[in-house]
């Protein structure tokens, strides 16, 4: 059983206001398990949709939608990991913890260039980037929320929310993985 008291006080306390402003815990479709508090509820569910919509289109987009024959075959060689959404005010980082669990980071950026747009990359669990696909595919994935792909640089306050999310990631999954812990399939669950 997951323990969301325990998580949010381990959220909590790896938060600050500029660099971790806010950490969750959720699943692909936006149901929200843990969170850091105290928090804006209704400016944390604005925020869960925007992650849980931005996260289901890329993975859409990389099994190459929902009706698909190479879903299947796709899906298990170009799997969306890790999700990185830069906008003007934060960096949202979307981590797989396990196939029906999200880890989210949203830290604090400098302020940007005036010339800076909202950039998203998306990448495989081996930190390869998935938006090298078929021109099709590439055109269906840039034009998601008027986003643009790049490659996420490895230092700055990028690379430090980048090594904050790792290491936070690898210490819910190993807890996770010690306690037996499974996040349920959504998909299988559905009454309505």
């Amino acid at each position: 059983m997951l323990n969301a008291k325990a998580l949010s006080e381990l959220l909590s306390k790896n938060s600050d206001q500029r660099l971790c402003k806010r950490w969750y815990l959720m699943t692909p479709n936006g149901t929200l398990l843990a969170y850091t508090q105290p928090t804006d509820m209704k400016d944390l569910r604005k925020q869960v949709a925007v992650a849980a919509l931005s996260w289901q289109d890329h993975q859409q987009a990389e099994i190459g939608g929902p009706n698909s024959d190479l879903a299947s075959a796709a899906s298990t060689q170009r799997q969306l990991y890790t999700l990185i959404i830069e906008s003007e005010t934060s960096n949202v980082l979307v981590r797989q913890i396990q196939p029906e669990l999200l880890l989210v980071l949203e830290g604090g950026v400098p302020p940007r260039k005036r010339t800076f747009g909202p950039q998203t990359t998306a990448e495989g669990l081996d930190g390869e980037l998935l938006h090298d696909r078929a021109a099709a595919d590439s055109a269906s994935v840039s034009s998601l929320a008027g986003s643009t792909m790049s490659s996420a640089p490895a230092g700055g306050v990028l690379g430090l929310h980048r090594k904050k999310l790792d290491a936070m990631a690898a210490a819910i999954a190993s807890d996770f993985e010690q306690t037996g812990f499974k996040m349920p399939d959504e998909s299988v669950n559905k009454f309505f």
